[in-house]
């Protein structure tokens, strides 16, 4: 099995950033810069992302506050998709195209984020759903949903 990371020479990583195995890492991809917050003059924290995971072209992932951002195993996260601080993502989840997950968002397992979704900051999504295309999430969603709209709501429980 290729243990071996592709990573393209036009990203730039922080050495606030461990990878696991098995990881790509699309061009002008930018892992490890701070966010944005104010009046928080320090950022100490990190980036985990695990084996197996895919990070298309112009991703960007910011690095925790004190904490983590962590990005599970068996990932896709496409192109232009932002990642704020201190989220975590679980495992097996596809990302669509400009996707935004706010800062302390919590993303569970086998979800499908369709193309521009929006995730608020401090939203927790459960296991095994499907966010619609152009989704503005701002309440927290269980798991086995079909969510879809602005604002975002349940459609369907699978």
């Amino acid at each position: 099995m290729d243990t071996m990371n592709k990573i393209h020479p036009t990203a730039i990583i922080g050495p606030n950033v461990e990878l696991g195995n098995n990881i790509t890492i699309g061009p002008y991809c930018v892992l490890g810069q701070p966010g944005a917050i104010r009046d928080v003059p320090e950022k100490k924290g990190k980036i985990i992302i695990k084996d197996n995971t895919i990070l298309q072209n112009f991703v960007s992932v910011m690095v925790g506050i004190e904490g983590v951002t962590v990005i599970g195993e068996n990932n896709l996260i496409m192109n232009y998709v932002n990642v704020g601080h201190d989220v975590t993502i679980g495992n097996n989840n596809e990302i669509g195209p400009k996707t935004v997950l706010g800062g302390w968002a919590n993303l569970g397992s086998f979800n499908k984020l369709k193309i521009h979704c929006i995730v608020r900051n401090r939203i927790h999504i459960g296991d095994h759903n499907l966010i619609g295309m152009g989704s503005n999430v701002v309440k927290n969603i269980p798991s086995h949903c079909v969510v879809m709209g602005n604002p975002a709501k349940i459609k369907e429980e699978k």
